[in-house]
């Protein structure tokens, strides 16, 4: 206790308590992160589909239909504008490239115009959104997978590392090993192997490498699939 309390009085020491909280903490954490993401990724995506459907991601057919209407639709626009430019090239034009209202003719096609170009805006709105369905089915076939995977890297690494450093004692893990026990001896119960710098080592390298596994195999699936997607 005495030792406790020249901690808790000198500055340093409080920083040292801390540190060695705070490892524990963190290791608690991302163990326990790892372990329950690793089981629930199993339940929920074991049986995904490691191939996309194409019929799931491709546009169906009502979508198709409805891209080819709204792209018909934008060429009828921009010929009726091209007509609109023959009509009304003997008018005067204002600063905005609209013509001069003061004539009817003038008027009248302004008001064309700007309805035309409404219009051709809520096409090209629509068609941004269809062009972009395959793309967002893709990415939400590609996470689960790559969530999956980034797991099962994530639990091999931690237990790799976690029988590393238990039977090879590396300074890493003995380092941690002693943050913990300098602060934390009391509550914990004393062990001769470097159990908990075990832990806190194999729970930091487990969470880099399950976290880049993770980007990884999502982009290269969605890569891979979405050039196979493009030729169709």
């Amino acid at each position: 206790m005495s030792r406790k309390r020249k901690q808790e009085g000198n500055p340093l020491g409080l920083v040292i308590l801390l540190i060695g909280w705070l490892v524990f903490v963190l290791t608690l954490l991302a163990t326990s992160f790892i372990w329950v993401g690793w089981l629930i990724s199993e339940l929920l995506y074991a049986k995904h589909p490691r191939v996309p459907d194409e019929a799931d991601i491709l546009l169906n057919a009502e979508e198709e239909d409805e891209l080819s209407e709204k792209q018909a639709r934008m060429r009828a626009i921009e010929k009726r504008l091209q007509r609109i430019e023959i009509e009304g090239q003997q008018l005067r034009r204002r600063k905005d490239g609209l013509f001069h209202a003061g004539s009817a003719l003038g008027a009248k096609l302004n008001a064309e115009i700007s309805e035309l170009a409404a219009e051709r805006s809520d096409c090209q709105a629509i068609c941004h959104e269809l062009f972009q369905l395959p793309v967002q089915r893709l990415r939400q076939w590609s996470a689960p997978l790559g969530r999956l995977l980034g797991f099962r890297w994530a639990i091999s690494t931690y237990v790799g590392c976690l029988v590393y450093g238990i039977t090879l004692a590396p300074s890493s893990a003995v380092a941690l090993h002693g943050a913990i026990l300098r602060n934390l001896g009391e509550y914990l119960p004393a062990l001769s192997l470097p159990l908990y710098g075990a832990m806190a080592l194999s729970s930091i390298v487990a969470v880099c490498a399950g976290g880049a596994a993770y980007l990884f195999y999502n982009r290269l699936f969605y890569n891979h699939y979405a050039a196979q997607f493009e030729r169709h």
